[in-house]
Order: C-alpha cells, then structure tokens, then sequence
C-alpha cells in the first residue's frame, strides 16, 4: 500500500509542475505580445491554450512583424530611431547621446562639443 501513495504523490508533484510551466507558457507570451503593442488578453488565451508551441509561436510571430524589432533593426525611414545611449564620464549613468547634460549628475555629456 505505500508504494501506491508514493506513486500518487509523484503523479501529482509531475502534474503540478507540469502546470507550473503551461502557465509560465502562457504568461510569458502574453508579456511578450504586450510588449510589442498587441493585445495582452488576446496573447494569454493562445498561450493557455497551446502551452510551450504558443511561446514559439508568439516569439516567432513577434520576431518577423513585432514594432519594437522593426524599430531597432530598421526604424522609420530604415534608420536606427531608439536613442543612443552613451555613459555620463563623472556619475557612469546611462543618458541619451541627444542630452547635453547628465540627467542625473548634470555633468557635460561631450565634453563641450557635440558630433
């Protein structure tokens, strides 16, 4: 008798994390989806649904028509149109090369000229 209930808790852990992953399945794909500008409860259904193959699916789809892979691999125009980032030189935060100024320290980001 005790080998059955050894049996029945291993099923039960196994199916418990077997759930765990679906439902991660489907929360990532959703986020994913959000991320992109699509619809977020549109995403979480698919991902219930289909589990591991809809996170494939989802992060196929997203890498052939997603906004934001569009926009840093070709931009508007195909030009690069996300900010470059540069390193404030006195505080090593991360600013916009647009800025003049560090956001955070205030300090000149280019050193009194600009590109």
């Amino acid at each position: 008798m005790p080998f059955a209930a050894e049996n029945t808790l291993m099923i039960i852990g196994l199916v418990s994390i077997g759930a765990l992953a679906w439902l991660f399945c489907a929360f990532t794909a959703a986020s994913l989806a959000r991320s992109n500008g699509m619809s977020y409860n549109l995403w979480m259904f698919i991902g219930l649904l289909t589990g591991p193959i809809g996170l494939a699916v989802v992060y196929i789809h997203l890498r052939v028509s997603g906004e934001r892979y569009r926009r840093t691999r070709y931009g508007e125009g195909h030009q690069y149109d996300m900010p470059e980032i540069v390193k404030c030189p006195k505080c090593g935060e991360s600013v916009p090369r647009s800025f003049d100024n560090c956001q955070f320290c205030n300090a000149p980001l280019h050193g009194g000229r600009r590109r």
